[in-house]
């Protein structure tokens, strides 16, 4: 039976950092992820479908949703004449081409002007932009049907603007200024505000993310390596209680398989498959203290970790089992602690339900 007695070096490590970690995040973390507003509504659990559609490209070609289905598209909205929002829209859907250049992610600009904005005048305007017609696309097409459409499926606002708003400043037409992440199978799945730079961040990682297939199962591998790892510890814990010494050495050999799996799958996920951190989207400062707390002491124990247990497989290698027996009991908890934590943080972090707007992850 494990006691807490005979492991006291590394259960004082865990429980000091988890309360030091606890300390932080009480007085750093809000009720809300910070810098990202409520306009950035995450609707994973309940996408918009957008149904059937067919317009025209700039280029003259028909889009539809056969053509757009299996792809992952920013879509936003803008017309030509506009002098005040839509540059800028624009603009940041030039910076989007770019932090997304090498993946599948397709910008969509859809017109709230379409009497004006032909395809010849788009074009135009596209090449103004640098934008690059195989990875952004710009449609027009019949103006109620058009209006109609992103009002009943994006439910957003577009419509022509009065004469007297128009006469206080308002611009012709009435829009959003947000960008719509749209996944596979032309479902809306969160919005973004075109004019916060952490929200615009948070949009190109998440797309990169949805875009690519490691992504859908990465996680869940990374989250399976570190569940095997804590139940592989917990064998080879119980084979050294038990005097099995060949037992407990193929235990951990196998654990140190597992973790250095784990390392490799987890800086190929962050690094050469989301291109940055994912965000968390939980909401209410309880339960944004919790994951934090945990995450923060899970990564500052897992880099504590290593060395450790480096120094620990080198006193086993060289024979000096009391050396071992002695960071043994220093590195088992910790060790245990990063792998049960892992499972924790994958499960509050992609399978916990939670609602509200998208928040800022680390």
């Amino acid at each position: 039976m494990f006691r807490l007695s005979h492991y006291r070096p590394g259960s004082l490590a865990v429980l000091l950092t988890v309360g030091i970690s606890w300390l932080i995040c009480v007085l750093t973390v809000g009720a809300t992820p910070a810098g990202t507003r409520r306009a950035a509504n995450d609707l994973s659990a309940a996408p918009l479908p957008l149904g059937s559609f067919e317009w025209t490209e700039r280029s003259g070609a028909t889009i539809s949703q056969d053509q757009l289905g299996d792809q992952v598209w920013i879509a936003s909205f803008i017309f030509t004449r506009c002098r005040a929002s839509c540059p800028r829209i624009t603009a940041v859907n030039k910076g989007l081409q770019a932090k997304l250049q090498g993946s599948g992610v397709r910008l969509v600009s859809i017109t709230v002007d379409p009497d004006h904005d032909t395809p010849d005048v788009l074009a135009r305007y596209a090449e103004g932009f640098g934008a690059d017609p195989e990875r952004w696309l710009f449609l027009t097409g019949p103006k109620a049907a058009l209006h109609r459409w992103i009002v009943d499926h994006f439910k957003l606002p577009a419509r022509d603007s009065s004469p007297d708003e128009v006469a206080a400043g308002a611009e012709e037409v009435a829009h959003s200024s947000k960008l719509a992440l749209v996944d596979r199978g032309n479902r809306v799945v969160g919005f973004y505000n075109a004019d916060d730079p952490a929200e615009v961040e948070a949009l190109a990682t998440r797309a990169r993310r949805l875009d690519s297939s490691l992504a859908a199962w990465l996680p869940g591998w990374n989250a399976t390596l570190n569940a095997l790892c804590a139940v592989v510890l917990l064998a080879g814990w119980i084979q050294i209680r038990s005097g099995r010494v060949r037992a407990h050495a193929t235990c951990m050999i196998t654990a140190l398989v597992l973790a250095a799996l784990f390392l490799v799958s987890y800086l190929y996920y962050h690094f050469g498959v989301v291109h940055g951190s994912v965000a968390f989207q939980g909401q209410g400062r309880g339960l944004r203290v919790t994951y934090f707390t945990i995450l923060l002491s899970h990564t500052i124990l897992a880099a504590v970790m290593v060395p450790l247990v480096v120094r620990a497989v080198w006193f086993a290698w060289r024979r000096r089992f009391e050396a071992h027996a002695q960071m043994a009991r220093l590195v088992f908890p910790i060790w245990l602690y990063v792998s049960v934590t892992g499972v924790i943080v994958y499960w509050m972090l992609y399978r916990m339900p939670v609602s509200g707007p998208l928040g800022m992850g680390v």
